[in-house]
Formats: C-alpha cells, structure tokens, sequence
C-alpha cells in the first residue's frame, strides 16, 4: 500500500484513515497562514523546507496550480519528525489574488470584485478558525517587518465566535474515538502559541559564509538583526496585550504569546533565483568545470532542498537565536536531532529558522506549554494527539466548520461572523437605509394622479440621482434595486396610466383600462372600461360636407374613416343617394381577418382607365352577387377572360347608354325604335351571360385594413373607408356663389370648370313655303335637300370639379392647382379652369391659409363632381372616378376603394366623394411626413377624372 504522507495533500483528507501507518503516533500540529509575495516559484511554506530537508512545499507551479480550487489548505506529515505542517492559502497570497483577478476578466465590475473578496474573507476567517482548533504552534508570515494592524479586529471576531460556537461543536468531538474529556470540553487541543515570521526586514545584511563567526561580529552583545528582533517583540506584546488579544489566562485567549522564549524571527534579505532557467545555467556551469577537493566537513553534509540551494551567497544570521533551557530534545534520537539543526560550527540563515521553530516544538512534545502570566493562573489545557484521532477530528471540524449542511444555531453564528468581518458592508447598510427614504421621496413629491412610463421612468432617474449623491458603499447596488421596486410598487398602485397610441402619435389620457370589447382576465381585477381618448380633437365635415363637428383623436382605422361619419349620417347625410363600394358580405357566421403574409406581396398595377357600360345600380348588384358566391370561387382564383367577346360587349354598352337617354324622350307610337332597343339589350345579355367574371371575392375571410395595390387578390374589408353620396341636381350649384357649405375660407368655394367639346346637330326648322306651298312631292324634295347640305355644329359640354383640403382647425378651401388655392376676381368670377386637376398629380397635403400664428397643414379630403344633365341634340357626357392615393414615400402602396374598373356617375348631380382621413395597411400607419421635403411623395394620382361620351 503506497503511504498517502509520501507528498503534499489537500485538507479534508480523502484517503482511508483506517489504512494510514503508525496511526498511534503522537504529533505535533505547526500551521502557517499570513500573506506572500509575488513569487511564482515560493510561497510562505517554503520555509518549512528546511525542517523537512525536501522540496516539499512550492510556489504556484505546484500545489496552488493543481488544487486551489479544491481546498485552501495544503498539508504534509513528516513521519521522521512527527510534525504535521498544514499551510492556509488565502487571496492574502499575492499569487493566488493575481490569478483570481485574471479569472475575473477585464469586464469585471467593482462589485464583482468586492463579492470575490469578501466571500474569500469569511472563507479565510472561517478555516482560520480551524487552524486555531487544530494547532499547537501558528506561524503568521508577513513580507515586511511591520506587524499589521488589521489583524487585531479578525483575532477578536474570531475570539468572539469561537467562544459562541464552541459549545455546539463540543457533542460532535465527544463522539469521536480517542477524543480525551477535556479536549473535548474545551472544543481545541490547546492554546496554541502565535509566532511572528518577517521575511524582508529593514536592515540589509549581505555578509559572507565565512565572516559570521569574525571577532567583530562576537565582540557586539546585540547584532543589528537580533536588536530589530527585540523591537519588533516589544512593539507586538504591548499592542496585543491592551487591546485584549492575549490575557493572563492562555485558555481564554484566542492564541499566546511565549514569555521567555523569541517568537520574532526575522529573514535575512537574500537574492533569490527567480528564474528557474538561469538557476539550472548556473548549476550546470559549477558542475561542468573541476573544483578543489572540498572541506570533509562540508562535504558530511546532506545536499541542500532545491528552495535552499537556489539563493546566491546565503548571508548567516548574525548570532544564533536563544534556546530554551530545556532543549536536549528528549523524545527524539541523536540522529533526528543532527539532521534538524546539522552542525553548529557553521550556521546557515535555514539552520537558525530550524533552531527558532524547533525550540517550540520540543515544549509541545514534552507537554511543557505554558503561557499563563501571574501568580494565580491555572493550569493550561494541553492534548497531544495521536495520528489517526486528529486526523478524524480534523476532518469532522471542517465538516462542521465549512460545509454547508450547517443548523440553525451554527448558520447564525456565521452569518455574525460575516457581519462582523464586512464593515464596509455594514456602514453602507446604515448609509443607505437612511438615504433610501430621502429618494422615495423625490420620487413621490408632486406626481400627478396618474402618469405613463416615460414620466415615471424620469422620476425614478431623479430619485436614483438623490440616492447616488449619499449612498455609498458595496450595498449601494441592493438598495438601488430595493428603490427602484420601491417606486415601480408606487407606480402601478392605481398611478398607471394607459399608453396605448392613437394613429396620429397621441397617448390615452386614461387610468390603464379595459376596453368594452375585452374580458378581465381576472374577476377581481378593478380596472375600469371605457374607451380610448386623447382629449385631442379636431373639427371636421361628414361626408356631403354641409355639417361640421369635433372630431376624437382616432385610435384605430375604423374609428377615423367609417364610424365618426357614419355617426353624422343620421343628421346629415342619411337621406341623401350613395353609391355604395365594394365590402365583405359574409356568408358563414364564423367569418375571421385573413392572415396577412410576413412579407408584402407583389405589386399589382393599379386600376386602370377603360369604358364600362354598366349603371351604379348594376355595379352594386354586381358586387352583391359576387360576395355571395360559394367558399370554392372565393379563393381569389383568376378566370381567363373571353377576349374575343370584348369587343361587342363594348360595342353593345356604347349603343346602349345612347338609347337609354333617349328612350324616356321617344314617343310610344314610335314601336320601332323600341324593338331596336331591346334587341339590343337582349343581344347584350345574351353575350354577357357567356362572360366569366375576372375575380371572386371571399366570403369567409376579409381584409383587416384598407385595400391597397399590394393587398391580396379576392379579400373585401369589412367597411369602405370612402364614400360616394350626391348632394342634389346639378343646378345646385351655382358658379357665382360657388358652394355654400360651412369652414371655407372667403374666395376658396368655387368648384372649376372642365369643358367637353361634342359634336351637336342644330335644330331644323322648315321655311314658309315647305310648310303652306306645294304639293307633297315638293315638300319632300325639300325636306331630303335640307337634311344632305345640313352641317354638324361643335359645342361643349361643362363639368365642374373641386378638390377640397381641410386643415384640423376645420377651414375648407379648394386649389385649382399643386398648392396654389382658387381665386376669384370681384364678380365671382373663377380664372382658373379643371386642366391641372385632371393632368396632374395633386398633393395630398398642403399649407393652410388660415390666420393663425402657427401655419398648420391641410389634407385632401373631398372631390366634389357636378356631371351634366342630358340635352337633346347633343351627345351626353358620362364622368368617370377612379380614385387612387399615395399617402407616403416609395415603398408605400397605392390606396384605392377597391373597384374593379373606373366608376362612371350618374348625369346631372353634385356628387361628394369622401376619402379617407387615415391611411394604414397590414404593416404601417401613413401618417403627413415631419419632413417637408417628403411632402411632395404623397399625392393623389392623376387620372382619377375622365370622361365618356355617349353615341
């Protein structure tokens, strides 16, 4: 079985302790702890190199590189000397604290680094503690000669909790074998006794090998290390004797200081390798070339560990420390002794630290430790265990100690124990809770009865300002978060208010509510309902334009364009005729929006300009019929046209608008003309019985927004958001008062003229001698003469046209031109004809004229038509509409009502069409661009207006 001492090994010991040899062995317990230095190749440890005369304990090459992260504590046993040497690694050692750092990354905040040090604090406090429990000599290293003060405040804490949990641990160790009464009452083996290491000191002593024995160096009673080692002992025992730290009585004291022993022992500066490269460069040098025979005495002695032979030109300590009185070593052999402390002729600065530490460790072994000071002390507690007892108590301590399966009693204890090691902690605590208050009032000082997110969001960065300007510390972070909870509690306790967006960018004025359409997820939910509202209005005409009302800030689509006008109708525009736009007709109860693709479909081209025959009455019933066809045609599925029956049926239209006009004008007797009629009309549905309609409209799904170039074929909204009504006959309009309808400005009412010129036939009216001479024949003659040399005549046809802008605040005008309004001479005379308004592309926005100090800008809402009413001897004039609206820059689609083909309107009216006030699709709202210079990207496209003359 190999022997588990042979190398360093962690704390707790994993190995079998049934199987360790010699376990009745008594042992002596010497732990190390303190800071070290930026070495890689050392560390505190090393020192005990030379009382194990092997290279036992390393530097971060070694142990700390392979099993820091396991335990903090590295152990060796020497079996020869019976010494058990335990070393606590900390992030007090500089290599292990450069390489957490590094872990850290450079990323790393200031309170990530302060976590990592004070969780490597009570970590270091805790297995300090251990060591206190399990040693009998402790070795506090420090690099300088200074002794640090911060090391009163940790020997106190840990005094306080040490006598605070001793009684709870004292039923753990009283189960364990071997464990002797009064080591078990008293919680530890002893007091252990505290000795102070200084490994640079002050004074820089570089001598010879040879020149420590000189008569120079005799002649002094004190050399210079040995007074600086008297000083640093005065200065210590007084410092830990009136802050409490060390008493009369060791068995109160955490630790004790020896009263007639060194326990100051200084290191002389040396110039140590830290290369191990150039270390082997110079050994190989020495070894490669021949020497002088050496000294048989030197050569008696072993060769040196790698961590003594590596310094260049050891100095000797002065002057060998003092032993104690009793220093014959009685429980070792002659040959332990001379391979601790060798020969004495020479002294090296390793024999001297042999000669300090070991003077302790024969006291230990001889059960001779007493610290007491004064006349009436008792007597001191000691146990000197054996190997296999301490080993188990040891790894039930640091159970109990370090793991966390701890009770209640045990875990309160350490939870003081980390308030009384983080003071930093504990002022920053104090600091905050007293400033926490002053921010949550900051923050509630002066709100309004209820607020969005933004305005609170403000006032919570005005009471975090207030907690930044007197919160300090690490708890700074905690109580940050705690006030912004704080303030989001206070918020959303009845102060929220609702945030929902209308389609010009105003917020809801209202408490966060449900709307009436929407179910409490809760019962117990206590949020009101009610609809949306801005509190932003603007006044705005119904449909025909003769009444003027205030307007809601819209929040939705339907709300802007169908609902306020629709509500209007009933005092205004009800009675009136509409021609009514295609819309979805559902045929199934169960009717739901389509879903709109994630990416827009190809552009269709817009409607396109071509005659069609067919009366406004025909076009609704055409519209009625195709929505209620059946879910197999309403997949939007294409049917080629019957191309070669186009152009009859074109033909046929033409002749039939011509004959209807004169139909109600020809007398009954005239039965042939009648028979001409209806063969026409037969002949005509016959051909149009045999033509497929171009497209089927669903019936099941319909569009959720505004139909558009880029809208799916076949899909219907459920509202049109224009609208077609006429006002009265045409002779309601007068072109020198213009249109009498509230919100124009002076001079803008007056609608343009648009002159078609059409051929006419004059009237005939026969002479004095066709009516009373002649006889029949020469009536006739006559007649036939007149009709041959008659000549046609070329007349004009007026429409008057108007395209309407209003602006918010309710004033109406009409432009007869890209942002230019219709002006009027003193006569009501109007200078300007229809020609740009039927040849160009007219803005959708455009500056108001209205005296305000603020110019605000108008939008284009209406397009009045007066068509004509038939004469006879001349041709009539059909309109034809065909709105289509670009409300943004490219890639915006085209806007249009959702016609099939241009719109033809009925002779003699005033006709109104309404668009719409908000434009919007499936993935935007198309609101007046900010910009100005984008202004001129949103129009109404030309073509809308054209004509058809009737044959």
């Amino acid at each position: 079985m190999a022997n588990p001492f042979e190398k360093v090994f962690k704390f707790p010991f994993k190995f079998n302790l049934n199987e360790i040899p010699n376990p009745e062995t008594k042992i002596c317990i010497v732990s190390i702890f303190g800071k070290g230095r930026l070495n890689p190749f050392c560390s505190k440890a090393t020192l005990f190199n030379s009382l194990i005369n092997k290279e036992v304990f390393q530097g971060t090459e070694g142990f700390i590189k392979d099993e820091v992260e396991e335990g903090n504590i590295e152990c060796y046993y020497d079996a020869e000397t019976r010494v058990m040497f335990l070393h606590l690694l900390s992030f007090y050692d500089t290599n292990l604290l450069a390489k957490k750092c590094q872990d850290l990354g450079h990323s790393a905040s200031a309170q990530e680094l302060y976590k990592l040090c004070h969780d490597d604090d009570l970590k270091h406090a805790k297995t300090l503690l251990l060591l206190f429990n399990l040693s009998h000599i402790i070795v506090l290293c420090h690099p300088g000669t200074t002794f640090d003060l911060s090391y009163l405040k940790l020997f106190h804490i840990l005094d306080n909790i040490r006598s605070k949990i001793q009684s709870g641990f004292i039923e753990t160790l009283a189960n364990i074998p071997g464990v002797s009464k009064d080591w078990a009452n008293f919680g530890r083996v002893c007091t252990p006794r505290m000795l102070f290491v200084f490994e640079n000191p002050a004074i820089d002593i570089q001598t010879e090998d040879g020149d420590t024995g000189s008569a120079k160096m005799l002649k002094q009673k004190f050399p210079p290390m040995r007074k600086l080692q008297i000083r640093i002992e005065d200065m210590i025992f007084p410092i830990l004797r009136k802050t409490r730290a060390i008493t009369n009585i060791s068995n109160n004291s955490l630790f004790s200081l020896p009263f007639n022993q060194p326990y100051v022992y200084l290191c002389a500066k040396k110039n140590e390798v830290n290369d191990p490269v150039d270390f082997l460069m110079n050994q190989m040098r020495q070894n490669c070339f021949p020497v002088q025979e050496a000294d048989p005495q030197t050569a008696a002695q072993k060769p040196k560990p790698y961590s003594c032979s590596r310094r260049k030109q050891n100095p000797l300590v002065p002057d060998s420390l003092p032993q104690s009185s009793s220093s014959s070593l009685p429980t070792m052999s002659s040959a332990s002794a001379n391979k601790l402390l060798g020969p004495t002729s020479l002294k090296t600065q390793d024999q001297c630290f042999k000669e300090f530490i070991w003077q302790h460790v024969e006291m230990v072994f001889s059960k001779s430790v007493n610290d007491n000071v004064g006349r009436h002390g008792i007597d001191p507690i000691f146990e000197l265990p054996n190997l296999a007892t301490w080993l188990n108590v040891a790894n039930s301590m640091h159970s109990y100690y370090l793991s966390e399966s701890q009770d209640s009693g045990t875990s309160q204890m350490f939870s003081t124990l980390k308030n009384l090691l983080d003071i930093s902690m504990r002022f920053s605590e104090n600091r905050c809770n007293k400033v926490l208050p002053l921010a949550e009032s900051a923050y509630q000082q002066d709100l309004p009865p209820f607020y969005i997110t933004s305005y609170h969001l403000s006032r919570v960065n005005k009471a975090k300002r207030v907690f930044i300007q007197y919160a300090r510390g690490p708890a700074f972070d905690k109580h940050m978060a705690e006030l912004e909870a704080s303030c989001e509690r206070f918020w959303k306790a009845g102060r929220q208010q609702c945030e929902a967006l209308s389609l010009t960018g105003n917020l809801c004025t209202n408490k966060v509510h449900y709307l009436p359409s929407e179910v409490p997820a809760d019962a117990d939910d206590k949020k009101p309902v009610c609809e949306h509202s801005s509190l932003v209005r603007t006044m705005a005409a119904c449909n025909c334009g003769k009444i003027q009302a205030e307007k809601d800030d819209p929040f939705d689509h339907k709300s802007a364009n169908y609902e306020f006008y629709r509500e209007l109708e009933s005092d205004c525009c009800g009675w009136l005729e509409h021609i009514r736009f295609p819309v979805f007709t559902p045929t199934t109860p169960d009717a739901k929006a389509a879903s709109m693709p994630s990416t827009s479909s190809p552009e269709q081209p817009p409607p396109q300009t071509q005659e069609s025959s067919t009366k406004d009455t025909e076009k609704t019933d055409a519209f009625s019929t195709l929505s209620e066809l059946s879910l197999a045609l309403s997949l939007g599925q294409l049917v080629l046209q019957a191309t070669e029956l186009d152009p009859k049926i074109s033909q046929i239209d033409e002749v039939r608008e011509a004959t209807q006009t004169q139909e109600a004008e020809l007398p009954l007797s005239d039965e042939s003309e009648l028979k001409n009629v209806n063969r026409i009309s037969t002949e005509e549905q016959s051909i149009k019985s045999k033509t497929p309609p171009s497209r089927q409209h669903s019936t099941t799904e319909y569009l959720p927004y505004m139909i558009h170039t880029k809208s799916p074929p076949g899909l219907l909204p459920l509202f049109s958001s224009f609208s077609l009504c006429r006002l009265g006959a045409s002779a309601l309009y007068s072109h020198m008062n213009g249109l009498e309808l509230p919100g124009f400005l002076a001079g803008s009412n007056f609608l343009l003229p648009w002159d078609i010129p059409v051929k006419s036939e004059p009237e005939k009216w026969p002479s004095v001698s066709e009516t009373f001479g002649g006889g029949k024949k020469r009536q006739q003659r006559k007649l036939s003469k007149s009709n041959i040399e008659t000549t046609e005549a070329m007349t004009s046809v007026r429409i008057y046209l108007g395209m309407e802008y209003e602006c918010p605040r309710g004033h109406r005008f009409f432009c007869s031109g890209p942002d230019k309004v219709i002006k009027v001479s003193s006569n009501s005379i109007v200078k300007d004809n229809a020609g740009r308004l039927t040849q160009m592309d007219m803005p959708l926005y455009t500056p108001c004229h209205c005296k305000q100090p603020k110019g605000c800008m108008s939008q284009m809402m209406r397009v009045y038509i007066v068509t004509p009413r038939d004469t006879p001897n001349c041709p009539g004039v059909r309109v034809l509409i065909n709105p289509s609206i670009q409300p943004g820059p490219p890639p915006c689609p085209l806007f249009h009502p959702g016609l099939d083909s241009p719109l033809e309107l009925p002779p003699d009216g005033v006709w109104v069409l309404r668009l719409p006030h908000i434009y919007q699709d499936e993935s935007s709202i198309y609101l007046m661009p900010t910009d100005h210079q984008e202004l001129h990207k949103c129009y109404v496209q030309t073509g809308m207006f054209n004509h058809r003359i009737l044959q």
